[in-house]
Protein backbone atom coordinates (compact mmCIF):
# COMPACT_ATOMS: atom_id res chain seq x y z
CA UNK A 1 0.00 0.00 0.00
CA UNK A 2 1.41 3.38 -1.03
CA UNK A 3 1.43 6.13 1.60
CA UNK A 4 -0.13 9.19 -0.02
CA UNK A 5 0.77 11.69 2.72
CA UNK A 6 3.70 13.07 0.67
CA UNK A 7 1.63 13.39 -2.51
CA UNK A 8 0.40 16.79 -3.63
CA UNK A 9 -3.31 17.19 -4.52
CA UNK A 10 -2.38 17.01 -8.22
CA UNK A 11 -0.34 13.87 -7.71
CA UNK A 12 -3.23 12.25 -5.84
CA UNK A 13 -5.48 12.96 -8.83
CA UNK A 14 -2.91 11.33 -11.11
CA UNK A 15 -2.49 8.39 -8.74
CA UNK A 16 -6.23 7.75 -8.55
CA UNK A 17 -6.49 7.84 -12.34
CA UNK A 18 -3.60 5.39 -12.75
CA UNK A 19 -5.15 2.96 -10.30
CA UNK A 20 -8.67 3.26 -11.73
CA UNK A 21 -7.70 2.89 -15.42
CA UNK A 22 -4.92 0.26 -15.65
CA UNK A 23 -5.91 -0.98 -19.11
CA UNK A 24 -6.23 2.48 -20.63
CA UNK A 25 -2.81 3.54 -19.29
CA UNK A 26 -1.08 0.86 -21.36
CA UNK A 27 -2.33 2.48 -24.57
CA UNK A 28 -1.32 6.05 -23.75
CA UNK A 29 1.91 7.99 -24.06
CA UNK A 30 2.83 10.26 -21.18
CA UNK A 31 1.68 13.29 -23.17
CA UNK A 32 -1.66 11.67 -23.95
CA UNK A 33 -2.07 10.77 -20.29
CA UNK A 34 -1.25 14.33 -19.24
CA UNK A 35 -3.85 15.66 -21.66
CA UNK A 36 -6.47 13.18 -20.43
CA UNK A 37 -5.95 13.98 -16.73
CA UNK A 38 -5.37 17.72 -17.43
CA UNK A 39 -1.99 17.84 -15.72
CA UNK A 40 1.59 18.30 -16.86
CA UNK A 41 3.94 15.49 -17.91
CA UNK A 42 6.31 16.62 -15.15
CA UNK A 43 3.58 16.07 -12.54
CA UNK A 44 3.04 12.55 -13.84
CA UNK A 45 6.76 11.80 -13.61
CA UNK A 46 6.88 13.08 -10.01
CA UNK A 47 3.86 10.98 -9.09
CA UNK A 48 5.29 7.85 -10.68
CA UNK A 49 8.62 8.29 -8.89
CA UNK A 50 6.81 8.59 -5.55
CA UNK A 51 5.10 5.32 -6.46
CA UNK A 52 8.53 3.69 -6.74
CA UNK A 53 9.14 3.74 -10.50
CA UNK A 54 11.98 5.46 -12.34
CA UNK A 55 10.04 6.21 -15.52
CA UNK A 56 6.62 6.09 -17.14
CA UNK A 57 7.87 3.20 -19.28
CA UNK A 58 8.83 1.20 -16.17
CA UNK A 59 5.41 1.90 -14.65
CA UNK A 60 3.62 0.71 -17.80
CA UNK A 61 5.76 -2.42 -17.95
CA UNK A 62 4.97 -3.24 -14.31
CA UNK A 63 1.27 -2.58 -14.89
CA UNK A 64 1.24 -4.90 -17.89
CA UNK A 65 2.97 -7.62 -15.87
CA UNK A 66 0.49 -7.21 -13.01
CA UNK A 67 -2.37 -7.53 -15.48
CA UNK A 68 -0.88 -10.75 -16.89
CA UNK A 69 -0.28 -12.12 -13.40
CA UNK A 70 -3.89 -11.40 -12.47
CA UNK A 71 -5.19 -13.10 -15.61
CA UNK A 72 -2.96 -16.11 -14.93
CA UNK A 73 -4.17 -16.31 -11.33
CA UNK A 74 -7.78 -16.22 -12.52
CA UNK A 75 -7.13 -19.00 -15.04
CA UNK A 76 -5.29 -21.02 -12.42
CA UNK A 77 -8.52 -21.37 -10.45
CA UNK A 78 -9.89 -23.50 -13.30
CA UNK A 79 -6.78 -25.43 -14.37
CA UNK A 80 -3.98 -27.45 -12.76
CA UNK A 81 -0.88 -25.32 -13.34
CA UNK A 82 1.64 -27.57 -11.59
CA UNK A 83 3.25 -28.59 -14.89
CA UNK A 84 3.97 -24.93 -15.61
CA UNK A 85 5.59 -24.50 -12.20
CA UNK A 86 7.67 -27.65 -12.61
CA UNK A 87 8.85 -26.65 -16.07
CA UNK A 88 9.61 -23.11 -14.96
CA UNK A 89 11.66 -24.43 -12.05
CA UNK A 90 13.67 -26.68 -14.39
CA UNK A 91 14.39 -24.01 -16.99
CA UNK A 92 15.43 -21.50 -14.32
CA UNK A 93 18.49 -23.64 -13.67
CA UNK A 94 21.85 -22.87 -15.32
CA UNK A 95 21.40 -25.83 -17.65
CA UNK A 96 24.47 -25.23 -19.80
CA UNK A 97 26.65 -25.32 -16.71
CA UNK A 98 24.72 -28.23 -15.24
CA UNK A 99 25.21 -30.41 -18.31
CA UNK A 100 28.48 -28.99 -19.65
CA UNK A 101 30.62 -32.03 -18.80
CA UNK A 102 28.01 -34.51 -20.07
CA UNK A 103 27.50 -32.58 -23.32
CA UNK A 104 31.25 -32.45 -23.94
CA UNK A 105 31.57 -36.20 -23.41
CA UNK A 106 28.56 -36.84 -25.61
CA UNK A 107 29.95 -34.79 -28.48
CA UNK A 108 33.19 -36.81 -28.36
CA UNK A 109 31.27 -40.10 -28.52
CA UNK A 110 28.81 -39.08 -31.21
CA UNK A 111 31.58 -37.78 -33.48
CA UNK A 112 32.82 -41.36 -33.99
CA UNK A 113 29.64 -43.41 -33.75
CA UNK A 114 27.93 -45.30 -36.53
CA UNK A 115 24.67 -46.26 -34.83
CA UNK A 116 22.51 -45.00 -31.97
CA UNK A 117 19.98 -47.22 -30.25
CA UNK A 118 17.26 -45.64 -28.08
CA UNK A 119 15.60 -47.83 -25.48
CA UNK A 120 12.75 -47.25 -23.07
CA UNK A 121 9.53 -48.81 -21.78
CA UNK A 122 6.12 -47.17 -21.38
CA UNK A 123 6.27 -43.38 -21.57
CA UNK A 124 10.06 -43.60 -21.86
CA UNK A 125 9.52 -45.85 -24.88
CA UNK A 126 7.48 -43.14 -26.59
CA UNK A 127 10.29 -40.67 -25.93
CA UNK A 128 12.84 -43.21 -27.18
CA UNK A 129 11.00 -43.23 -30.50
CA UNK A 130 10.99 -39.43 -30.53
CA UNK A 131 14.71 -39.30 -29.77
CA UNK A 132 15.51 -41.71 -32.58
CA UNK A 133 13.55 -39.58 -35.02
CA UNK A 134 15.33 -36.40 -33.92
CA UNK A 135 18.77 -37.99 -34.30
CA UNK A 136 17.81 -39.33 -37.72
CA UNK A 137 16.78 -35.81 -38.72
CA UNK A 138 20.40 -34.80 -38.10
CA UNK A 139 21.83 -37.63 -40.17
CA UNK A 140 22.64 -40.25 -37.53
CA UNK A 141 21.56 -43.84 -38.16
CA UNK A 142 19.18 -44.28 -35.23
CA UNK A 143 16.66 -46.91 -34.19
CA UNK A 144 14.49 -47.37 -31.13
CA UNK A 145 13.43 -50.40 -29.12
CA UNK A 146 10.59 -50.54 -26.60
CA UNK A 147 10.52 -54.30 -26.02
CA UNK A 148 13.19 -55.68 -23.65
CA UNK A 149 12.79 -59.15 -25.17
CA UNK A 150 13.04 -58.11 -28.81
CA UNK A 151 16.30 -59.35 -30.41
CA UNK A 152 18.49 -56.62 -31.81
CA UNK A 153 19.48 -56.63 -35.51
CA UNK A 154 22.62 -58.65 -36.24
CA UNK A 155 24.44 -55.65 -37.68
CA UNK A 156 24.31 -53.97 -34.27
CA UNK A 157 26.08 -56.90 -32.67
CA UNK A 158 28.90 -56.78 -35.21
CA UNK A 159 29.57 -53.04 -34.91
CA UNK A 160 31.84 -51.90 -32.09
CA UNK A 161 31.32 -48.15 -32.43
CA UNK A 162 27.80 -47.45 -31.26
CA UNK A 163 25.78 -45.78 -28.55
CA UNK A 164 22.73 -46.87 -26.57
CA UNK A 165 20.64 -44.10 -25.04
CA UNK A 166 18.56 -45.57 -22.23
CA UNK A 167 15.52 -43.70 -20.90
CA UNK A 168 14.01 -44.41 -17.49
CA UNK A 169 12.48 -42.07 -14.93
CA UNK A 170 13.43 -44.13 -11.89
CA UNK A 171 16.49 -45.75 -13.42
CA UNK A 172 15.56 -48.91 -11.52
CA UNK A 173 13.26 -50.73 -13.95
CA UNK A 174 14.78 -54.24 -14.08
CA UNK A 175 14.20 -54.73 -17.80
CA UNK A 176 15.89 -51.44 -18.64
CA UNK A 177 18.85 -52.02 -16.33
CA UNK A 178 19.31 -55.58 -17.62
CA UNK A 179 19.26 -54.39 -21.24
CA UNK A 180 21.80 -51.66 -20.40
CA UNK A 181 24.15 -54.18 -18.78
CA UNK A 182 23.71 -56.52 -21.73
CA UNK A 183 24.45 -53.79 -24.27
CA UNK A 184 27.45 -52.65 -22.27
CA UNK A 185 28.79 -56.18 -22.53
CA UNK A 186 28.44 -55.90 -26.29
CA UNK A 187 30.66 -52.78 -26.37
CA UNK A 188 27.89 -50.20 -26.53
CA UNK A 189 28.59 -46.82 -24.99
CA UNK A 190 25.72 -46.40 -22.51
CA UNK A 191 24.13 -42.97 -22.09
CA UNK A 192 21.17 -42.71 -19.74
CA UNK A 193 18.52 -40.07 -19.08
CA UNK A 194 17.03 -40.49 -15.62
CA UNK A 195 15.42 -38.38 -12.91
CA UNK A 196 18.42 -38.77 -10.60
CA UNK A 197 22.07 -39.71 -10.90
CA UNK A 198 22.26 -42.17 -8.02
CA UNK A 199 20.00 -44.84 -9.55
CA UNK A 200 21.30 -48.18 -10.85
CA UNK A 201 20.96 -47.22 -14.51
CA UNK A 202 23.01 -44.06 -13.98
CA UNK A 203 25.74 -46.04 -12.26
CA UNK A 204 26.15 -48.49 -15.15
CA UNK A 205 26.18 -45.64 -17.69
CA UNK A 206 29.19 -43.95 -19.23
CA UNK A 207 27.25 -40.65 -19.32
CA UNK A 208 24.14 -39.80 -17.33
CA UNK A 209 21.79 -36.84 -17.77
CA UNK A 210 19.74 -36.40 -14.58
CA UNK A 211 16.93 -33.85 -14.53
CA UNK A 212 15.93 -33.99 -10.84
CA UNK A 213 12.28 -32.99 -10.77
CA UNK A 214 9.58 -34.01 -8.30
CA UNK A 215 8.66 -37.67 -8.90
CA UNK A 216 4.93 -38.33 -9.23
CA UNK A 217 3.16 -41.70 -9.14
CA UNK A 218 -0.61 -42.25 -9.23
CA UNK A 219 -2.64 -45.43 -8.70
CA UNK A 220 0.45 -47.00 -7.09
CA UNK A 221 2.18 -47.84 -10.38
CA UNK A 222 1.56 -45.11 -12.96
CA UNK A 223 4.56 -42.77 -13.14
CA UNK A 224 3.42 -39.33 -14.29
CA UNK A 225 6.65 -37.46 -13.52
CA UNK A 226 6.91 -34.63 -16.03
CA UNK A 227 8.97 -35.48 -19.11
CA UNK A 228 9.45 -31.91 -20.30
CA UNK A 229 13.12 -32.01 -19.19
CA UNK A 230 13.64 -35.25 -21.14
CA UNK A 231 12.39 -33.60 -24.33
CA UNK A 232 14.78 -30.72 -23.69
CA UNK A 233 17.74 -33.08 -23.18
CA UNK A 234 16.91 -35.16 -26.28
CA UNK A 235 16.60 -32.09 -28.47
CA UNK A 236 19.78 -30.59 -27.03
CA UNK A 237 21.68 -33.76 -27.87
CA UNK A 238 20.22 -33.89 -31.37
CA UNK A 239 21.10 -30.28 -32.08
CA UNK A 240 24.64 -30.82 -30.83
CA UNK A 241 24.93 -33.53 -33.47
CA UNK A 242 24.31 -30.82 -36.04
CA UNK A 243 27.50 -29.09 -34.82
CA UNK A 244 29.77 -32.09 -35.37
Amino acid sequence: MIDLKDFTPTEIIIYNYLIAHPSEILKLSIRQLASTVHVSSASIIRCIKKMGYDSFYEFKFASKQQKLDLQTAQLATNYDTEIIDLSHEFFKRPLLQQYSRELTSFKKLISNTNNVLFFGIGTSGVLAQYGARQFSNFGVNSIYNIDPFYPLPKELHSNTNQIAIMLSVSGETPEVVDRAVSLKGENFHIISITNNNYCTLAKVSEINFAYNVKPEVIKDTLNITTQVPVLFILESLARNIGQR
